[in-house]
């Protein structure tokens, strides 16, 4: 009974398209498909800007989560999932100093390729799948361009993604995998890659509203993860500047504004040395620290608007973010922020904390 009753007050809260698509990923089978297909090059240049420390220490062992490890194998049990994930994105590629370390790259890319069999795998998930797609794509726009095997690879990897994308869980999940469709459709020229594009920008207009408050913040209320979906919106400003395509350009605008509404709260929410606060599963050295997402902002043409208010009540040294339900108070010498908010989105609880107080 008390299953029973667990279940019906997890579903209840639940979006339909989260209990549908649970059974659909039951029973559909991804099968590769090999189209043929061009690199797009008729583009401007992507901008360049790395946002994170490089994650690979002595060549051979890599720092994830403060805990360092070597590949055993992309899949090694004794290591832990979450760390695992952070070994198949390949953030490393678009790190500091990422350059000087192309020999170790150009490796990593064919035994990741070699020792990740289709649909094999941790690596075949879709959110390690939407993350490492960006950052291959990433590199080869800005650093090295990669060699056929590399390219077959990250194609089939798209296809992959295009299949599995994560209804169920919603959240920035969804928002990873459409970013990624995104980043694909205008990377690659024929074959399914239209179809990718229209899916991804689809998804994109679908979930920047509904993530997006009025005040700038993510609607999970995690400051970690807010940066790195403004990172997202960034990256996607900087697609359109490169590629140029209409779809693209008409909604530069707006994503602007939003970019500037985020920058906002990214500030109001962080400490005062630029690092997020420690709210809903927030943790330093994951997301890329506000100061560098003003300064990759200010690359793409973005600027600080102090005029950005929307959703906010401001008055001398207080700040009440009212949609996200956080409030500052800060001085000279103190900055307090409290956390007046919901829990979060009902139907995505997974990135709170909840703390007890007992008298």
């Amino acid at each position: 009974m008390k299953k029973l009753s667990l279940l019906f007050y997890t579903v209840v809260f639940l979006k339909p398209v989260q209990i549908s698509n649970r059974f659909y990923r039951k029973f559909v089978t991804v099968k590769p498909k090999f189209d043929r297909y061009l690199i797009n090059n008729e583009k401007r240049p992507f901008v360049r800007f790395e946002l994170t420390k490089s994650s690979i220490y002595d060549d051979t062992y890599f720092i994830f989560l403060n805990h360092k490890g070597k590949i055993g194998s992309w899949n090694d049990s004794h290591q832990n999932k979450l760390w695992l994930y952070n070994l198949h994105y390949f953030d490393d590629l678009n790190s500091k100093n990422a350059k000087s370390r192309d020999a170790i790259h150009n490796t990593l890319f064919h035994n990741w390729i070699e020792n990740n069999p289709f649909m094999c795998g941790i690596g075949w998930e879709p959110y390690p799948l939407s993350i490492r797609i960006v950052n291959w794509i990433k590199y080869s726009l800005t650093l090295s361009k990669c060699d056929k095997d590399i390219y077959d690879s990250l194609y089939l990897q798209i296809h992959a993604l295009s299949k599995k994308i994560e209804y169920h869980l919603l959240g920035n999940h969804l928002f990873a995998n459409a970013k990624a469709l995104v980043f694909a459709g205008c990377f690659f020229n024929g074959g399914e890659s239209e179809a990718w594009f229209k899916l991804g920008l689809k998804i994109i207009e679908q979930q920047i509203p509904e993530q997006i408050l009025e005040d700038g913040g993510n609607f999970e209320l995690t400051p970690m993860y807010h940066n790195i979906i403004l990172a997202d919106m960034l990256d996607l400003y900087n697609l359109a500047q490169t590629y140029q395509r209409p779809e693209l350009l008409q909604r530069q605008n707006k994503w602007k504004l939003i970019i500037e509404k985020m920058l906002y709260w990214s500030r109001t929410m962080s400490h005062p040395d630029g690092e997020v606060s420690f709210f809903n599963d927030s943790a330093i050295g994951i997301a890329a620290c506000t100061d560098k997402l003003f300064e990759y902002a200010s690359q793409l043409g973005i600027e600080e608007n102090p005029q950005i208010s929307n959703g906010c009540l401001i008055q001398l040294g207080y700040t009440y973010l009212n949609d996200s339900g956080y409030v500052v108070v800060e001085s000279e010498k103190m900055k307090a922020i409290l956390d007046v908010a919901k829990i979060g989105p009902d139907y995505i609880p997974g990135h709170t904390q909840i703390h007890l107080v007992l008298n």
